[in-house]
């Protein structure tokens, strides 16, 4: 293709055969249909209920997908097509009907499409109108299509749009019956065909992205009349770039073959002395441009494609990236699974390197990485964000992300933060830490309170337990239970005596739910927290129980721990017998293995081993931080 670069006499006369041998090869597109309707004969009293009816469509050029070779095209798993069908008193009876492709025959020689009706259609003469793909929406005989801005490099996936001539023909029947309809199906875009000519790969790697940008817009939502093939479009939100993320790279072309990447863009007008085409490309680990190409005197116009050589020119950028891998892994269960979310008013622009053998979905907000079945995401595994631009990792840096790691039993969420600096270093590593299937050290605590925990002349009786979301712990219930803010928690036994008659008014805490664990599993835990105890009296000890529960009320200090895993457990007291700091600091560390499905709670009990006494009472403590769970094996 002519490009706007200064050329010698020799290279002129060459350009100028090899644009009058493109301009000569143009491929017009304008396509013919076979399509069968059936021939048997039809009750005039239509019959009732739905009724399968359906088409062939057996002509090589209307299909929708472009091949390798970037001249042969194939039908689609998944292709769908929009037929109507307007009778002789000019009613619609069939209008904007989703027809299915049911079976590609060897070798894509012929397609069938099929439709169930509400009814079978009475017998009759029909004009019949289609379209490729189904349309956005519909209003009348209007119909607009989207020309996305995103291509695979193939024109598939409804990439191209078709319009059926009008034609005449019966009711449609069964599958089995004789063709009585064919369509002559138009297409309404432009294709341009791009390859790399031999020799002129300057990447040294297969490119995987080219951008497009022209002066005129080619892709945005595209509205035309299905009754009227050859009506020209109109063209909504438009923008003057088309980028193709090729699902298949292309390298440079040989004498053997050539490879090509193909782009479907709105039809254009002819283009002014100075209009040029941009075209970036990108490989897996660089990036270049294309000199500008020049367009004068052009004009794209429907049902036609044109060949573009495109020839790096710039010297190739190393590409900016962030490479993650696993630093550390508390959850204890290795990991099958790594979800990567943008954060809130970014989109992911850029391309994912993994090891062999990993797979990854790609979405705008969250990027999925996976192990090869059967194995795990280990420490010496890593991947990689490829960015387009340094721009786009420059808006990261001090922003987080949320990080998902799925194990075989779990699934558990972070927060990472983008160092500044990021895009400085290339590529910049981003260490992952796995955290635990729970933990809790309360600096979600969001203000302090005391719920039957202060010392006091008289405090009798079991006190309603209380949900704590109001204070930050969400799901979190307790009966004699107090918190400061961002430190910790404790919980209360009462104790009090008269004429020899002792009551133990016990204190408890449960956490929220294990929700962390997939439904339907059950996993041993390791259960550790940091403790401390104070009592307001000389006499007795602090005692307490631990265990878990699945029960979802918020429950009394006299409820008994469901499952009880340590036993009542008497510690002496840390803090001063006054306990008048209340300074909730954890001296100890205590740990127990519980098996735990996504319902359990972790649950502890608080008491007191003090004997009977005459006229006496007092406040026995413990103290709870750092709560954290790992899956054992």
């Amino acid at each position: 293709m002519q490009t706007g670069k200064q050329k010698a006499h020799g290279n002129r006369a060459v350009a100028k055969r090899e644009m009058n041998r493109l301009f000569a090869t143009i491929i017009s597109l304008v396509c013919l249909t076979a399509v069968s309707c059936s021939t048997e004969k039809i009750p005039t009293d239509v019959e009732q209920g739905p009724v399968t009816v359906a088409f062939r469509a057996d002509n090589a050029v209307t299909r929708t997908q472009i091949n390798g070779d970037g001249h042969s095209t194939s039908w689609q798993k998944g292709d769908r097509i929009a037929l109507w069908a307007r009778n002789g008193a000019q009613e619609f009876t069939l209008a904007n009907q989703t027809f299915s492709i049911f079976y590609r025959e060897s070798g894509n020689t012929q397609a069938y499409f099929t439709s169930t009706l509400p009814q079978a259609m009475p017998e009759g003469r029909y004009t019949y109108y289609a379209a490729y793909p189904l349309p956005e929406s519909v209003e009348g005989t209007q119909a607009t299509f989207a020309i996305p801005g995103v291509q695979d490099g193939r024109v598939s996936g409804g990439a191209d749009i078709m319009v059926a001539v009008p034609a005449e023909a019966s009711q449609l029947g069964p599958l089995e019956a004789d063709p009585d309809l064919s369509l002559t199906m138009r297409h309404k875009l432009h294709v341009l065909r791009f390859y790399i000519p031999e020799g002129h790969n300057t990447l040294g790697e297969p490119v995987e992205r080219i951008v497009v940008t022209m002066p005129q817009n080619i892709s945005g939502k595209a509205t035309t009349d299905i009754t009227d093939a050859g009506a020209a479009m109109t063209l909504a939100e438009g923008s003057n770039t088309v980028e193709m993320q090729l699902a298949n790279p292309i390298d440079a072309s040989t004498a053997d073959g050539y490879q090509y990447a193909c782009a479907a863009i709105f039809p254009s007008e002819q283009y002014g002395p100075d209009d040029v085409m941009q075209v970036l490309l990108y490989s897996q680990n660089y990036a270049t441009s294309v000199d500008n190409i020049l367009l004068a005197g052009r004009t794209f116009a429907a049902g036609h494609v044109t060949p573009v050589s495109i020839k790096p020119s710039q010297e190739k950028q190393i590409r900016p990236k962030l490479r993650f891998r696993i630093a550390t892994n508390n959850l204890g269960e290795d990991i099958q699974k790594i979800t990567i979310t943008a954060p809130d008013n970014i989109n992911w622009d850029l391309s994912v390197n993994v090891p062999a053998s990993y797979t990854y979905t790609f979405g705008e907000k969250d990027i999925t990485i996976s192990a090869p079945k059967g194995n795990t995401i280990g420490a010496d595994d890593y991947f990689e964000f490829a960015f387009y631009n340094k721009a786009d990792i420059e808006i990261l840096e001090g922003k987080t992300i949320t990080v998902t790691y799925e194990s075989q039993s779990a699934i558990v969420t972070s927060m990472v933060t983008i160092p500044a600096g990021a895009s400085t270093s290339n590529p910049a590593t981003i260490n992952l830490d796995v955290p635990y299937l729970y933990y809790e050290d309360f600096s979600s605590l969001s203000s302090s309170f005391e719920n039957h925990t202060e010392h006091t002349v008289s405090d009798s009786g079991n006190p309603d337990a209380i949900w704590l979301n109001d204070y930050g712990l969400n799901e979190w219930s307790g009966a004699r239970i107090g918190g400061k803010t961002d430190i910790g928690i404790r919980i209360c036994c009462r104790y009090e005596s008269g004429m020899w008659v002792k009551a133990i008014y016990r204190g408890r805490v449960d956490s929220a739910p294990m929700a962390a664990i997939k439904k339907g599993k059950n996993v041993k835990v390791r259960v550790y927290f940091d403790y401390s105890s104070a009592q307001s009296h000389n006499n007795g000890q602090t005692t307490y129980w631990a265990g878990t529960t699945t029960n979802t009320d918020k429950l009394k200090g006299d409820t008994d721990i469901e499952n009880i895993i340590i036993q009542e457990t008497a510690i002496d007291r840390d803090f001063d017998i006054s306990e008048t700091d209340k300074s909730y600091e954890t001296r100890h560390t205590n740990s127990y293995d519980a098996t735990c499905g996504p319902e359990s709670r972790l649950s502890w009990r608080v008491g007191t081993n003090r004997g009977g006494e005459f006229g006496s009472n007092g406040n026995y403590w413990l103290y709870i931080d750092n709560i954290r769970v790992q899956i054992v094996k």
